[in-house]
């Protein structure tokens, strides 16, 4: 692409106080001719590029124009490309950047890593709300949803969104919520009908009633000290739910874990989701209500 090659062009003169023609031309894989057109080109569109004429001469920018090649090293420039290809899947439609910053570079993405938002059955939805909510951040506009709240129930919100934060397997939206006056988080995946309003919030972005805290800090006072037993047979499954430094083996290849975890209403639910193979030994009152809910499972059987 010609835009490619206009800014390979541009870097190529930016390390060096002058480039003979034909040597651009090598560089850039064009005629001699079309490398004057560049010049044209750029000349017209506002970069102060000038041909040296003589034997000695080439093609140079002006000093002021050019950057110190310590600024971004090549560790820096694999690190800049290797992040924007990693946001594609994210709804980020930056392949032309890319392009433009591999063609600078002399280097292609290093696709070392894949972010999918959606869930095995999922394939657009999560995506479209992500590129949605990436829409509405970047131009400071109020949006509005329909959000699943615990009690099962859709309730219509007007969020002025602030952030969105993947933290432990889910997605959240950081946003301030105009019913509640107050900083709130919204998990994606009970956010339903999402739309990106005219309404504009500050000017200049800052959202001075935001707190400069995390989903963790934010829940820390709902969460409670949980000790469960596990069968041996659970082994994969704990690993992936619990860091490693709350789970121990016993002698008998059973497992203790300690850890904390939100007291919502999806505790129960989730915990029942291991089976027979999962006890809960401590906090009573988490006990009494996984019997409870057993109980409930139990009418329908």
């Amino acid at each position: 692409m010609k835009s490619n090659r206009l800014f390979q062009m541009i870097y190529l003169l930016m390390n060096h106080n002058k480039v003979a023609a034909p040597a651009l031309a090598e560089q850039l894989d064009v005629s001699v001719r079309t490398v004057y057109r560049y010049v044209d080109d750029l000349s017209a569109a506002g970069v102060p590029i000038y041909v040296l004429q003589g034997r000695n001469g080439g093609i140079a920018l002006l000093p002021e124009y050019k950057i110190d090649n310590t600024i971004v090293n090549k560790q820096e420039q694999t690190t800049i490309l290797a992040a924007l290809n990693g946001l594609k899947n994210l709804g980020v439609d930056n392949n032309e950047t890319v392009e433009k910053l591999s063609a600078l570079f002399h280097q292609q993405p290093v696709a070392w890593i894949t972010i999918d938002p959606s869930t095995w059955s999922d394939s657009r939805n999560q995506k479209s709300t992500l590129a949605k909510l990436r829409d509405a951040i970047i131009h400071s506009r109020l949006i509005t949803f329909n959000y699943l709240s615990a009690k099962n129930e859709y309730l219509t919100r007007e969020v002025f969104p602030y952030q969105v934060i993947f933290k432990d397997k889910a997605w959240y939206l950081r946003g301030y919520s105009v019913e509640r006056r107050a900083d709130r988080f919204f998990k994606l995946s009970r956010i339903d009908h999402l739309r990106v309003t005219n309404k504009q919030s500050l000017a200049d972005g800052k959202q001075p009633w935001l707190t400069n805290h995390s989903v963790q800090q934010s829940s820390a006072s709902n969460r409670i000290d949980i000790q469960l037993h596990a069968d041996a047979v659970l082994k994969y499954r704990l690993f992936e739910a619990f860091p490693t430094n709350q789970i121990v083996q016993q002698s008998n290849g059973d497992y203790l874990v300690n850890t904390k975890m939100n007291d919502d209403d999806w505790l129960v639910t989730y915990l029942l989701s291991f089976g027979s193979h999962l006890t809960v030994v401590q906090p009573s009152s988490l006990r009494q209500r996984m019997k409870d809910e057993i109980q409930k499972c139990l009418v329908h059987y």
